[in-house]
């Protein structure tokens, strides 16, 4: 039978051990549940009727009245089991309770052997450990009940209580017949995922439990006391010893003596047991007889079979010594009592996981209205960053049409359908219906409050944005890539804050940003409010050497979305523009020409470069290169630049720029070579031709294979210059016959014309 202490709490389930068993457990459910059925849906059934669109009061939202029907129980479900027995088990709980049953019987065996005066002690029969068993309750009497308004709006009627099954799960059915206003929050509670049913079972059943235990123990005391009294009681009852003698032998005296000297004590502990003290004071002295008894036994049995002369030389000595190991008298009383127990609570989320094909069929609106009323529908949806800053956790969305004097209000999370409102008519309608935005942010408890605004739809979508949000992302300026040198910046530190510290929305952070990051580094905050004050900042700059410099502070003000981009300036003002372009357009063998520049201030260690690309691509249109300076009366700068062909490539050296000019002409020198004299194709099969221009060290190379069509045209070469007066250039002609000799020819020219011919 159940006993307690439980030994297990799991799930809302308490596990109670056997008082016999150490494999046997009772399950016991804390909480009451949803009864489901084999197809897993809850054992529930909701009928809701909307009223009939006449106008009349009374109604909330439509609905008119609905019927509910479900069933709760406490039954544990075979996985739960499962799980409370592996738990007992990992938790060697049978092992535990075993030693225990153990133990008790052990002590009850060997209380039987001595009072039978047996020396051996039988093995306990206690089951070993098997499989884990749970047994059945039985309950003896209990009541249900379903916790809800008893006078109200809400429950019109409702089996609100009544007695419990008081078989296996103790499953309980109920009934409600919901008002109006009970009903409409019943059905909007259920379209939302809010369910809430609170029942509480007042059930007892039988339980084992020790309820009295006696004891009358003996132990040591003061032998010659022992002896004397013990030879007082001899020598007044052998008068012969016979066996009529020995039944008359009064032994109450010792028995006290023994009480008195605590050689023997009783103990009586009442447990649950309800008795009266003058009950106990009968008990002790019933076990008062017992003991008495006792004694005398331990005399009749001696005297049997002794001669007169052992009784009188050993008979004081051998009555001592029985007294003196006394053995323990113990009777214990276990009791079948009945228990209590209340489980309740609210059971929730019995829907959670049940698709809406489901809900719909147990569930069911029955709409009983009318199509003479017209009624104004109007829906209401809300988008919002659920997921990503600033998080919103909420948006609640307050409409009011006020032609009909009609308010509603809806709260949409993440996932939430579109929610459609619905309302009569007003005879004077003027179509307008005006909404204001409540957005709760996650970690936020004041909401952001977007101002009132008018709607003549009847679709009303509310798009929260990145309100509340600020994202400001800082890009360094992208010349301050171009410095070299010591002067080189390395990093930026920016340093923001808003509003004045003591304001609840005040916030300092530093950011630090490396040049070669174009894309910069974020700041993000979320405020859970308006965005109303400007972000002030500065910008402080290290560079190679070390040293540091920083910008005054500046203000940025947020657009409305909050996202921001900062172009952190460069802390050197002082630059130098240049617009590069050609003085003629190359011909269609160039595809690009790429100029590098470089700006050094020897003086103060400070250097710059940029670049340009001009393309066929682009139609050769102008680029603009900056140069920064860290002294604008020093303006020198160097350039150089590669032309890219088909087949080649080209370059200068490094050429003085003048520091007057605004525009830089490039020094493209083009040679335009005319090869139609050698008449190839008829004079000669083909020929190699083998350009060189020496530029003070820079050579540049062209080399042409001509055959009968390339030799009938001329040839442009496009020359970089260093040296504006390095106009003179080598060629070497091999012309190849029709039967494979050649003939070479060379020489050197200065003009931008060259007319081949065969030598």
């Amino acid at each position: 039978m159940i006993t307690i202490p439980s030994v297990l709490n799991h799930k809302n389930v308490a596990v109670y051990p056997d008082d016999e068993d150490c494999n046997m457990f009772y399950a016991i459910k804390t909480s009451p549940e949803i009864r489901l059925a084999p197809t897993g849906e809850p054992v529930f059934s909701g009928l809701f009727w909307t009223d009939q669109a006449d106008g009349a009061a009374g109604n909330t939202a439509g609905i008119n009245g609905a019927w509910i029907n479900f069933d709760a129980h406490l039954g544990v479900s075979e996985q739960v089991l499962k799980e409370i027995s592996d738990k007992l088990k990992s938790g060697r709980v049978q092992e535990n309770r075993r030693k225990v049953l153990i133990k008790k019987e052990k002590e009850r065996l060997g209380l039987i052997a001595k009072a039978r005066g047996e020396s051996t002690i039988p093995d306990p029969d206690i089951p070993p450990i098997q499989d884990i068993r749970f047994g059945a309750l039985n309950f003896t009497e209990g009541t249900v009940t379903l916790l809800e308004e008893q006078a109200g709006e809400l429950v019109g009627w409702s089996s609100a209580g009544g007695p419990a099954s008081l078989i296996g799960d103790n499953n309980a059915a109920f009934a409600l017949r919901l008002n109006p206003k009970g009903a409409a929050i019943w059905l909007k509670s259920l379209q939302a995922g809010v369910k809430a049913i609170s029942i509480r079972f007042d059930l007892k059943f039988q339980l084992r439990l020790p309820s009295l235990e006696i004891r009358a123990w003996a132990g040591s005391t003061q032998e010659s006391e022992v002896n004397r009294k013990v030879d007082r009681v001899w020598r007044n009852t052998d008068q012969g010893c016979s066996d009529a003698d020995v039944e008359r032998i009064d032994v109450k005296e010792v028995t006290e003596k023994l009480v008195e000297e605590g050689l023997m004590n009783i103990e009586i502990k009442k447990g649950s047991s309800e008795i009266s003290d003058e009950h106990v004071s009968q008990l002790r002295n019933m076990a008062m007889k017992l003991i008495e008894d006792k004694v005398q036994e331990i005399i009749k049995s001696r005297i049997h079979g002794m001669t007169p002369q052992e009784r009188s030389s050993s008979m004081i000595q051998l009555m001592s010594e029985e007294v003196r190991s006394f053995v323990e008298l113990r009777f214990t009383q276990e009791d079948v009592v009945e228990w209590k127990i209340s489980p309740q609570g609210t059971i929730m989320n019995f829907l959670e996981g049940i698709p809406d094909s489901k809900k719909q069929q147990i569930t069911k609106v029955v709409d009983l209205s009318e199509h003479e009323v017209e009624t104004i529908s109007i829906e209401t949806s809300a988008e919002a960053p659920w997921d990503e800053p600033p998080f919103v956790n909420a948006v609640k969305v307050i409409l009011e049409y006020p032609s009909a004097n009609e308010k509603h209000s809806v709260l949409f999370k993440k996932g939430d359908p579109k929610n459609t409102w619905h309302f009569r008519r007003p005879k004077k309608d003027n179509g307008e219906a005006k909404y204001t935005t409540e957005v709760y942010f996650k970690g936020i408890s004041e909401p952001a409050i977007i101002k009132e605004k008018t709607s003549n739809s009847d679709t009303i979508n509310v798009n929260v944005g990145k309100i509340g949000l600020i994202d400001v992302t800082f890009t360094p300026h992208p010349i301050l890539a171009s410095l070299t040198g010591n002067n080189a910046v390395t990093a930026i530190q920016v340093d923001v804050s808003y509003k004045e510290e003591g304001d609840p929305d005040h916030f300092t952070d530093s950011l630090v940003l490396k040049v070669e990051e174009l894309e910069g580094k974020k700041l993000t905050r979320i405020i859970g409010k308006a965005v109303d004050a400007p972000l002030v900042w500065t910008a402080t700059y290290f560079s190679k050497d070390g040293s540091s410099l920083q910008i005054p502070q500046k203000k940025s003000y947020l657009t409305e979305n909050n996202q921001e981009k900062i172009e952190v300036p460069t802390p050197y003002q002082d630059s130098l523009s240049l617009n590069v372009e050609l003085a003629a357009t190359p011909d269609a063998s160039v595809k690009k020409i790429l100029v590098e520049f470089k700006y050094e201030d020897k003086v103060n260690n400070f250097s710059s470069i940029d670049k340009v690309d001009l393309s066929a691509e682009e139609e050769w249109e102008t680029a603009s290169i900056k140069l920064v300076l860290l002294d604008k009366t020093q303006r020198n700068y160097q350039y150089r630049y590669r032309i890219v062909s088909e087949d080649n490539i080209a370059r200068s050296g490094w050429i003085q720029g003048e520091e007057s000019e605004e525009t830089l002409i490039l020094p493209l020198y083009k040679v335009t070579i005319n090869p139609s004299l050698l008449k190839i194709g008829t004079n000669f099969a083909n020929a190699f031709l083998t350009l060189q221009h020496d530029d003070g060290g820079i050579i540049n190379n062209k080399e042409c294979f001509l055959d009968a069509e390339s030799g009938a045209k001329p040839l442009s070469w496009f020359i970089p210059r260093t040296n504006m007066n390095a106009t003179s250039y080598s060629y070497n002609l091999t012309l190849v016959k029709d039967d494979g000799t050649s003939v070479e020819t060379s020489g050197t020219n200065q003009g931008s014309m060259l007319t081949l011919k065969a030598p």
